[in-house]
């Protein structure tokens, strides 16, 4: 007897969790979340300012590791990363590299490559990044938007640079 797939999402001003399979795979992750959002409403000590956010691979106090190389970067997106989501990754990690803030499909594509990451249609996977707004055109290369810099945010789990 087949269990019947379900789904579990939490959008807390965008900070969004989300958990999809079987129910029971699921049910565990909405008892978590229960006592997530239970703590939530509890009160807290007043925690001292945010340091200002660290450059990608730059010595610090950081939420996350700092990254030094696009394979670290790879290997912080959840399993469930789809390409396009992969080529955003690696689109972000080339335009943090790139002196004009950019990047070319071809480049992102070679970052994913290098790392044994085989993308069906790298242009598509661009493109639907672009009809999502998580990137723009800038002189016939891309850069990354803020609404991409957010939707990484929120998939890596750490604060990037931007």
């Amino acid at each position: 007897m087949s269990e019947q797939r379900a789904r579990l999402r939490i959008n807390l001003s965008q900070g969004e969790f989300e958990v999809e399979g079987s129910e029971s795979f699921v049910g565990a992750y909405a008892e978590r979340f229960d006592a997530w959002l239970g703590r939530l409403g509890e009160p807290h000590e007043s925690a001292p300012p945010p340091a200002p956010p660290q450059q990608l691979g730059s010595p610090g106090p950081r939420a996350a590791p700092a990254v030094h190389s696009f394979g670290e970067l790879l290997q912080q997106l959840p399993r469930a990363a789809s390409d396009v989501d992969r080529m955003l990754t690696a689109g972000y990690f080339a335009y943090l590299r790139s002196a004009d803030r950019s990047f070319s499909t071809g480049e992102a594509n070679t970052l994913l490559t290098e790392q044994g990451v085989k993308v069906g249609n790298p242009s598509q996977c661009v493109r639907q990044n672009l009809t999502a707004k998580r990137v723009f055109k800038h002189l016939g290369r891309y850069r990354v938007s803020q609404t991409g810099l957010d939707y990484l945010r929120q998939m890596l789990g750490a604060e990037l640079p931007g």
